[in-house]
C-alpha cells in the first residue's frame, strides 16, 4: 500500500483561475451577443468579441482571485494569533468559531497544528473569500485569494 504524505490543499492556482474566468466570460458574451439583433451565434465577430472579453476577464481574474499561500515565522504562537486576529479584524475578517468535535477540554498543546478560518460577514463575505491558516509551533501558513494576501502582507 502506498503511503500518502500530509500535503495541505492550496486551492486553485493561476491556470485553473484563468480557465474559469476565460470560459465563463466567453459563454456569457456568446449568449448575450447571440440574443442581439445584429449578431448571430455563428458570426465570427461575436466569437472575436467573446474571446477578447474572455482574455481580459481571465487575466484580471487570475491576478486578483488566484489562491496564494504565504509562510510567516514567529516566536510565540499566542501573541502572534492575538495580533493576527486584531489585524484581520481591521480589514473585516472574523475568526469562525467551530464547535469542538473532541471531548478534550484541554487547550491545544504547543506542538500541535491549529487550523483557523476567517471570513467577512454579510454580502462582502460572499465575494472576498476566506482566509485559512495552519498554525504550527513557530510558523503559520496563510492561504487566501491574492488580493487578500496582499492586504495581509501590508498588515504584518
Amino acid at each position: 500500500m502506498v503511503q500518502q504524505e500530509n500535503i495541505p490543499l492550496t486551492g486553485p492556482g493561476i491556470g485553473l483561475t484563468f480557465l474559469y474566468y476565460f470560459s465563463m466570460t466567453v459563454m456569457i458574451v456568446m449568449f448575450v451577443g447571440s440574443r442581439s439583433a445584429a449578431l448571430t451565434f455563428a458570426s465570427p465577430e461575436l466569437r472575436q468579441y467573446s474571446i477578447m472579453a474572455g482574455l481580459v476577464a481571465g487575466i484580471v481574474g487570475s491576478i486578483v482571485n488566484r489562491n496564494v499561500t504565504i509562510d510567516v515565522a514567529f516566536e510565540n504562537r499566542n501573541q502572534f494569533q492575538t495580533r493576527f486576529n486584531q489585524k484581520l479584524a481591521e480589514i473585516g475578517f472574523e475568526l469562525e468559531e467551530f464547535a469542538e468535535e473532541t471531548t478534550d477540554d484541554s487547550p491545544n498543546p504547543e506542538g500541535e497544528e491549529v487550523y483557523l478560518s476567517y471570513f467577512r460577514s454579510g454580502l462582502a463575505g460572499w465575494f472576498a473569500g476566506g482566509v485559512y491558516v495552519v498554525m504550527s509551533d513557530r510558523s503559520a501558513t496563510i492561504s487566501s485569494r491574492a488580493i487578500n494576501i496582499r492586504r495581509i502582507r501590508k498588515l504584518l
